[in-house]
């Protein structure tokens, strides 16, 4: 577990990985630009419901879902991706990627991006690791499939939101230009979270603040704004 403690808790070497261009936290930015990201979908429920609320504020967000999620709801993968809205590989199952032993965890993802083929017809070049601890050994397979990294800035710490102004006002008190902010849907007991998009979109429009999805902030970094930046 010594690499996995070293992506998570050592600014050395995710700055080192960040360079390489395979591990993403943030995206430096001097404009309004921050990333939604939404773990765990698709759900025929719960996904249709945060697209819409979504759609009514203009915003855009990256869905990192699930290979078995989007084999067995297709066409909700494909709701997403012709909202405008950006798609990464998840993994096949909700379990953490250091549960995996590497050649297992790799071959998840190419499992994954399959399905998400299959359904959209878009081949997903990011993903993020199940519970956001990845080794560094994942991280470089994940970069030979074409997978970027992608672990975030601001993570909401309750999945389920149980207290929407709480979880609202930790993303508000931490977002910065170019902030990746982590949100949890994929499966009914989270229906909180479109109440918490509810609460802040309008409040991060409020602030000047602009919701892109992954890909456009990325556009930005690799025409020349200089490479992610790593965890601090």
């Amino acid at each position: 577990m010594v690499g996995v403690l070293a992506v998570r808790q050592s600014p050395a070497l995710a700055r080192m990985l960040s360079h390489q261009r395979v591990l993403l936290v943030q995206v430096p930015t001097d404009g309004p630009e921050v990333a939604l990201t939404l773990d765990d979908g698709p759900d025929p429920s719960l996904t249709p419901r945060v697209l819409d609320v979504l759609a009514r504020h203009d915003a855009r967000a990256t869905f990192f879902v699930l290979g078995s999620r989007v084999e067995a709801h297709p066409e909700v993968a494909r709701a997403v991706v012709e909202a405008g809205h950006g798609i990464g590989n998840h993994g096949w199952a909700d379990r953490p990627a250091v549960a995996q032993p590497t050649a297992a965890y790799l071959r998840d993802l190419e499992r994954a991006t399959a399905a998400v083929e299959a359904a959209t017809g878009t081949s997903p070049t990011l993903t993020r690791p199940g519970s956001g601890a990845v080794r560094p050994a994942q991280v470089r397979g994940a970069t030979a499939l074409g997978l970027r990294t992608v672990l975030g800035s601001v993570a909401v710490p309750d999945a389920e939101v149980h207290d929407i102004e709480t979880s609202a006002r930790f993303v508000l008190d931490r977002v910065q230009p170019g902030s990746v902010v982590v949100l949890h849907e994929g499966t009914p007991a989270r229906h909180r979270v479109v109440d918490l998009l509810e609460h802040l979109l309008p409040r991060l429009t409020d602030r000047g603040r602009r919701c892109v999805t992954l890909d456009e902030l990325l556009t930005r970094a690799d025409a020349g704004r200089g490479p992610q930046r790593s965890i601090s």
